[in-house]
């Protein structure tokens, strides 16, 4: 009796330490995911902006303005939330580090954490 209770507490310790390490390295991805959803939020608000001064002649009430803002943020939320389902279904370490490369690179994430943004982009010879 004795034996079989030690193997089944065996099995919940391995089967709990494994969902620990996977709680814990997910735990990487945290930073990658606030620059990229800092990142689209700074496009949204700067392309809104520019939408509000060239809308501000067409005497759009509160309410409509409130719709823009609404749709900008959809669109943001859908377009991010394809690169997110991937980040979070990738279970093991080695492709959740890639996966995490492969967002900063295709959304240039680096460079906005290293001080360079878009204006400040080296040009090609």
């Amino acid at each position: 009796m004795r034996q079989k209770e030690m193997i089944e507490a065996e099995h919940l310790l391995t089967e709990e330490s494994t969902q620990f390490i996977a709680w814990r390295e997910s735990l990487s991805a945290v930073p990658t995911i606030n620059q990229l959803q800092e990142r689209a939020n700074l496009f949204r608000e700067e392309e809104l902006d520019k939408c509000t001064r060239k809308l501000s002649n067409a005497n759009l009430s509160a309410k409509e303005l409130e719709a823009v803002e609404r749709l900008s943020r959809g669109i943001v939320n859908k377009l991010l939330h394809g690169p997110m389902a991937h980040l979070r279904k990738t279970e093991s370490i080695e492709g959740k580090q890639t996966t995490l490369k492969e967002l900063n690179a295709m959304f240039r994430l680096e460079e906005d954490a290293n001080g360079r943004g878009r204006k400040n982009t080296r040009r090609r010879s």
